[in-house]
């Protein structure tokens, strides 16, 4: 009975770090922005569209989010010419005060050893850090 318990005790802070490392948490928005960019790595673009949202925080339509899926694949393929996604480095976050937006500065890594250098502008909504898209 002792070591059930011991073993139940160890399961489930493994899947507890599990899902906390791998399933692409969105609690800050600096974590949203490795997120977009792990799914896109994994070109898991139907994911990533769903990580945006209207400047006012509304869903996407249909159309508009697979418009983004095709935007995201031509991306990934750009991504390619330069060897491919290495890592993501936040260089500063920066949340409003009512903690309800933020600007998120950071550096794009490729395996060619290129970088690049970019901004981009979040809204939380129900708990989530999203992109938001102004062209919609």
């Amino acid at each position: 009975m002792k070591n059930s318990t011991i073993y139940a005790s160890i399961l489930t802070i493994i899947l507890v770090v599990g899902f906390n490392s791998c399933g692409g948490s969105t609690s800050s928005p600096g974590k949203a922005v490795i997120s977009l960019y792990e799914k896109m790595k994994n070109k898991d673009f139907e994911k990533v569209a769903k990580m945006y949202v209207k400047k006012d925080g509304e869903q996407l339509s249909e159309d508009e989010a697979k418009k983004i899926e095709g935007l995201v694949g031509m991306g990934a393929q750009e991504n390619e010419k330069k060897g491919g996604l290495d890592k993501i480095t936040i260089e500063e976050e920066k949340i409003s005060e009512d903690g309800n937006s933020a600007k998120v500065d950071f550096i794009i890594h490729y395996k060619n050893g290129d970088t690049d250098n970019e901004h981009v502008s979040l809204i939380k909504v129900n708990g989530n850090w999203l992109f938001q898209i102004t062209n919609f």
